[in-house]
């Protein structure tokens, strides 16, 4: 090995120690936090690192990538994903203005490639925590925060969030998310869906389409046909369920597999108005040497693999 690739090793090396002891520190001020046993309770760190390998095993990540972090809470996840996209950016977003504002500080503060937003809006499961910090951060009206990003994100996540709506809830969100993905990215979502393997308790009778258990949405159930009713009505398709754990099934064997159900949607890839297959082909000459046709070429690779068009 080369004296200067020795050097780079070695800088690349004290990058990644110095990564995670930012990462370290950030895990440690949300345990030292009373709002870290608000949503989701166990250890934040262990919680961030499977949300993370769940979206890694699940999608494509890349470290160029721009992700929203839908309901990012504390930003147990949102962590993870900014030390990742590197080249990329991350952004989060809640309801509860303590938690956002606990994220403007140690997150963004430590990661210049994230950014925070609290949303102006009502969860009866967590109105008492908006109400607890409600002067924390500045919040902002939904409908500004969803035209703020059109076509934006090559991926949206969104962690025990629809495990807490309601029909109406969860088919507006999966329509408002739609439109920041971008053509041909995907929304990585979890829910608690029916399946006969659920347990007693937790079984939709034939023909119903929810179930809020508890009466407070804290354990909402939804059919997967509902799922992909809302999903159709988005212009979305459903390319992926992966079923959880919840059900006390033998766990950590199927890959993917997370304590909650993920749906994976994606938004299918259109051709820009303005795309020239000449210009394409010349532009890709690899495309034009393997005689393909630009136009599906593109679709199925060339937008994935950032090919310029122009």
């Amino acid at each position: 090995m080369t004296v200067s690739n020795r050097t780079s090793r070695s800088r690349t090396n004290a990058r990644s120690r110095s990564s995670s002891a930012t990462i370290d520190k950030i895990y440690a001020a949300m345990r030292e936090s009373e709002m870290a046993t608000w949503v989701g309770g166990s250890d934040p760190a262990r919680i961030g690192g499977v949300n993370f390998n769940a979206i890694l095993e699940n999608v494509p990540l890349r470290a160029d990538d721009v992700v929203l972090d839908f309901g990012c809470g504390i930003g147990r996840t949102a962590v993870m994903l900014a030390d990742f996209l590197k080249q990329g950016e991350i952004v989060g977003s809640d309801i509860i203005p303590g938690e956002i504002a606990f994220c403007e500080t140690h997150v963004a503060g430590a990661f210049s490639n994230s950014s925070f937003f609290c949303l102006d809006a009502a969860n009866p499961l967590y109105d008492s925590f908006v109400a607890a910090t409600t002067t924390a951060t500045q919040r902002l009206g939904e409908g500004a925060f969803f035209e703020r990003f059109p076509n934006k994100f090559h991926l949206v996540v969104a962690f025990s969030v629809f495990t807490h709506f309601n029909p109406s809830m969860a088919e507006h969100y999966v329509k408002v998310l739609a439109p920041i993905t971008r053509p041909g990215g995907n929304l990585l979502l979890t829910w608690f869906l029916d399946h006969p393997s659920n347990p007693e308790g937790s079984r939709l009778d034939r023909g119903q389409n929810f179930l809020d258990r508890d009466g407070n949405l804290e354990f909402a159930l939804f059919s997967p046909a509902s799922v992909e009713q809302f999903a159709k009505n988005a212009g979305l398709e459903v390319k992926r369920i992966s079923y959880g754990y919840w059900r006390e099934w033998p766990w950590n064997t199927l890959k993917g597999q997370h304590f909650q159900d993920i749906v994976v949607l994606g938004r299918p890839m259109e051709l820009p108005p303005d795309f020239d297959a000449q210009r394409y082909l010349a532009l890709n000459e690899d495309v034009a040497s393997a005689g393909m046709d630009p136009a599906k070429h593109y679709l199925l690779y060339g937008y994935a693999e950032r090919r310029k068009i122009r």
